[in-house]
């Protein structure tokens, strides 16, 4: 049996030695070069038994292959109980605080996807009594098939990717395709039920009401940290395995968000700097500054996803006092929101954080929200994020 694999980065990867632990001859691909032991490169005209696409490569790049993701691949061999966890913006956290509250409530559980190992890898030891609870992003969604979740959550759906999808209706029905992987329920939230009520079926589909418990704390730190939308989906899920409330609200207050998201960084000269290099789309950032209390600094911009800023336009005003704009979309930014709120364009992000903080004042916060992809100057998210706590920790030594 032979398999290729088309994107030999992490997923890949964790797909290689899987297929390779199965006793396929393994054959890869990928833009850059790469060299993984067991994996040859493809060479010339082949045929194939299997063929894997990594997340990030459209279906289209399989030519004419009947190609399904590693995530399929994983979940065909999967016999763990699993949570799949999708949406536009925080399924990260979401996906992090079910694993969180399950573990803290004596259920062994394992975060997985898009976060932590990749989904193949696991497989090459898995622990049978550990809940699977699976970030899935669109990309992941589009080639599966297999009804493998006991329950899912849809937190939310936003435009988003419209450089990879013709319309965000066509995105959003990707997201919506979680309900056919699902044995049990699908939950989601009031919002989605509203907006996409025609895209699922009836019967499978819960609605996640407001909860009377989590409406009394509300206002508490944790809730404001951890994120409210996301603490009722988690709450919703975590209930179908015998979470209580109690076990519930002890094991928020020592959960820990991961980086990039919203994520205080230091307060210099009584100016706050915050890194949500994860915001990659126009309701992240508009989610990041509902969060963020006094007068807003806002470095944005990267690689263009396709869409408009306009959202900006209206919800900008009397919170964001100035846009300090970077790469491939500054142009575009300046162009749709120069007349609501003042623009500046720099070069590169050191020079934008440090323009930011000369004209921020007592009081005030500078915020990284991008509202973008992060190819167009960084490898990643993550690299941008660091590079941001890296030139504040600049300014606090200058």
């Amino acid at each position: 049996m032979k398999a290729l694999i088309i994107g030999m980065g992490k997923s890949g990867r964790g797909a290689a030695r899987f297929l390779l632990h199965l006793g396929y001859e393994v054959v890869g691909v990928d833009q850059k070069p790469f060299e993984m032991e067991g994996v040859r490169h493809l060479e010339k005209e082949e045929t194939f038994d299997l063929v894997i696409l990594s997340p990030g490569v459209p279906p289209e790049q399989a030519k004419g292959y009947d190609a399904i993701g590693e995530a399929e691949l994983a979940f065909r061999h999967m016999k763990n109980r699993c949570i799949g966890i999708t949406g536009t913006n925080g399924k990260t956290t979401l996906t992090l605080l079910i694993t969180h509250v399950l573990n803290q409530g004596g259920i062994k559980a394992c975060a997985l996807g898009n976060v932590g190992s990749s989904l193949c890898e696991y497989l090459l030891s898995p622990d049978l009594d550990e809940v699977v609870v699976a970030e899935l992003s669109s990309f992941q969604l589009e080639t599966m098939t297999t009804p493998v979740f006991d329950y899912g959550v849809i937190l939310n759906i936003t435009p988003d990717h419209l450089d990879r999808y013709p319309s965000f209706e066509a995105y959003a029905k990707t997201k919506c395709r979680l309900e056919e992987l699902v044995k049990e329920k699908l939950l989601i939230s009031e919002e989605v039920g509203r907006a996409f009520k025609s895209f699922f079926s009836e019967g499978k589909v819960e609605l996640i009401p407001a909860d009377s418990c989590l409406q009394l704390t509300k206002k508490e730190r944790y809730w404001q940290i951890i994120g409210y939308d996301k603490a009722l989906c988690a709450f919703a899920i975590c209930k179908k395995f015998g979470i209580t409330w109690d076990v519930f609200e002890k094991a928020c207050q020592t959960f820990q968000k991961p980086e990039h998201r919203i994520e205080f960084v230091d307060e210099i000269g009584n100016v706050s700097f915050y890194n949500d290099s994860k915001g990659t789309n126009v309701e992240a950032v508009l989610y990041a500054i509902s969060q963020l209390e006094g007068p807003i600094c806002l470095i944005a911009g990267g690689k263009s996803k396709g869409g408009s800023f306009m959202k900006w336009k209206t919800a900008f005003p009397g919170k964001v006092k100035e846009i300090f704009a970077i790469g491939e979309t500054a142009r575009q930014i300046e162009q749709e929101l120069q007349e609501s709120v003042p623009v500046s364009c720099f070069e590169n992000l050191k020079e934008a954080v440090h323009n930011a903080y000369q004209k921020a004042l007592k009081g005030d916060v500078v915020l990284l929200s991008p509202g973008c992809a992060s190819f167009d100057q960084f490898s990643n998210y993550e690299e941008r994020g660091r590079k941001f706590k890296e030139c504040v920790l600049g300014l606090a030594h200058e």
